[in-house]
């Protein structure tokens, strides 16, 4: 089975051995990914000879984006005690989580551990939260396209988000749409959810005026298309011990 998981690199050292992943937002989880769902595992499979996925299958508490799985392929190990790498996760029945997930070229949906899953457990409950609402917007506005191409941002915006410290916003986030000309110009920002205030057109402005470029991931040559399309989120955090509110492209 081909390894979609390009962006994992794992290392061997004299002391550990341990997987790296490539960073990517939450918003670029969403748009690479061909399935997005809150998911149980209600049976897991022995992996099969030489393969490197087992087979899992799941119930759909909630889908977001793609079509409706019975079952996933997990990157890892059946048998927790079998375990090869630090790449490899184990899933056990019951689990309840956000998978996003990646259709190879056999047609099967594949998560692992730099697929940015969220498990739902009573741990950093504002955190899940946070993303379940993003998820919830992008349902409701229909945003289900699927682009694998790794934008990188070349200008630096987020210095232009320093004069928005000890701005008062109700809302936790807001969601923007960048359209790209062959060439990586910006044509166009919309506003897919905003914080419902004025400070939106301003942060129209600030993406307009972005530099981009395309990073090619390992064995994976990207160009972009005409009108093709990134989303970007901007996270607001309220004033907390002595700092200031400020907003962030950065999800903490």
């Amino acid at each position: 089975m081909k390894n979609l998981f390009a962006v994992v690199v794992c290392f061997l050292s004299m002391s550990s051995f341990a997987c790296v992943c490539g960073t990517r937002t939450m918003t670029e989880k969403y748009i690479e990914s061909d399935f997005v769902a809150i998911v149980t595992i209600t049976k897991i499979y022995p992996n099969e000879r030489n393969s490197n996925f087992y087979r899992a299958d799941i119930k759909i508490d909630e889908l977001y984006k793609g079509e409706k799985l019975k079952s996933i392929y997990v990157y890892g190990r059946s048998n927790r005690y079998e375990i090869g790498t630090s790449c490899d996760i184990y899933i056990p029945v019951n689990t309840k989580f956000v998978a996003y997930a990646d259709k190879n070229d056999l047609g099967f949906y594949n998560v692992g551990m730099c697929s940015g899953l969220l498990y739902l457990n009573k741990t950093r409950i504002k955190f899940q939260e946070n993303e379940l609402a993003i998820l919830k917007t992008l349902k409701s506005k229909t945003i289900n396209f699927t682009d694998k191409t790794n934008y990188r941002e070349i200008s630096n915006s987020s210095l232009e988000l320093q004069k928005y410290k000890g701005v008062k916003l109700e809302k936790r986030y807001a969601i923007f749409e960048i359209i790209f000309e062959t060439d990586l110009v910006i044509k166009k920002v919309e506003i897919i959810s905003g914080f419902g205030n004025p400070v939106d057109n301003e942060l129209v402005e600030i993406l307009s005026r972005t530099k981009w470029s395309i990073r090619n991931r390992l064995g994976v040559k990207s160009e972009a298309q005409e009108e093709s399309k990134f989303l970007i989120a901007l996270y607001y955090y309220e004033a907390e011990k002595g700092d200031k509110s400020f907003i962030s492209f950065n999800y903490l």
